[in-house]
């Protein structure tokens, strides 16, 4: 339980972290769109991290073990699916500033997706030794 709550600090401060450079560059570039939109895009975002946390917990505790590979793809999997039905919510419910919000969320999807790959690999991929 411990990891789950160490994982989602981490994301915790990634994403307040990338949420304040965001609103900085904002604040240096005003024709930029920052709304609702974009701080919902970080609350998304954040929750579709810590599903992943709690599925790496799950999956590498109890009788029944998932490789480190199988549980990735699966949480990418899932992770693109919510990233899809976010975009589409952005794209039907906010029509005049769609374009901006989601030309940003994908932006904000990458760097997340770059930041929790490297996290996840450098925390939960099982040490080899021996393997040069």
């Amino acid at each position: 339980m411990k990891t789950i709550l160490k994982d989602n600090l981490v994301f915790i401060f990634f994403f307040t972290g990338l949420a304040l450079i965001h609103y900085g560059i904002y604040q240096f570039f005003p024709n930029l769109y920052f709304g609702d939109e974009i701080i919902l895009s970080y609350a998304v975002l954040f929750i579709l991290n810590s599903i992943g946390a709690t599925l790496f917990f799950l999956g590498t505790s109890g009788s029944f073990k998932v490789e480190f590979a199988q549980l990735f793809l699966i949480f990418t999997t899932i992770q693109m699916l919510g990233s899809f039905a976010f975009a589409a919510y952005i794209k039907l419910g906010f029509e005049e500033n769609s374009k901006p919000a989601l030309i940003q969320f994908v932006l904000l999807f990458f760097l997340s997706l770059i930041f929790q790959t490297a996290y996840f690999v450098k925390t939960k991929l099982p040490k080899q030794d021996g393997v040069s």
